[in-house]
């Protein structure tokens, strides 16, 4: 797998961008990069073990020693690998507990009564659900 996906990259080549909203480290949509096998091995690996992805390369804005490791508590390697493992996972979290979804998350859902299917984002399902439990309220 490895080899092939050294192939497709050397075959696509790199396309110039000045950036995703002009920031050089953030790559437009659709740019394709040129990649070592060195490179693709340590692909693999981050998308074999999550948590080490997480110790090497993410970071978290600490108000006293700035850019710093993010270092996983137990909790948060175990929920990591579960939904690693298990993709339709549903968790009842608090805030600000180490995990995120962004606005625009596409989400499916089934209406339980119709057994209609949509897909909405995260922003739109929570804008639905806290219509609907406004009117029964009123």
């Amino acid at each position: 797998m490895v080899v092939q996906i050294v192939r497709y990259i050397k075959t696509e080549g790199i396309i110039n961008h000045i950036g995703y909203l002009g920031n050089k480290n953030l790559k437009k949509v659709g740019t394709v990069i040129e990649f070592t096998k060195d490179q693709v091995t340590e692909y693999m690996k981050c998308k074999e073990d999550i948590e080490y992805f997480c110790r090497t390369y993410m970071k978290i804005v600490n108000v006293d020693e700035g850019l710093v490791p993010f270092k996983l508590r137990d909790y948060q390697k175990k929920l990591i690998n579960h939904i690693q493992k298990n993709r339709f996972t549903i968790t009842k979290c608090p805030r600000q507990s180490g995990k995120c979804f962004i606005i625009n998350t596409i989400v499916t859902v089934r209406n339980k009564k119709t057994g209609e299917v949509q897909k909405l984002t995260i922003g739109d399902l929570y804008e639905s659900i806290k219509r609907k439990s406004r009117t029964k309220i009123l």
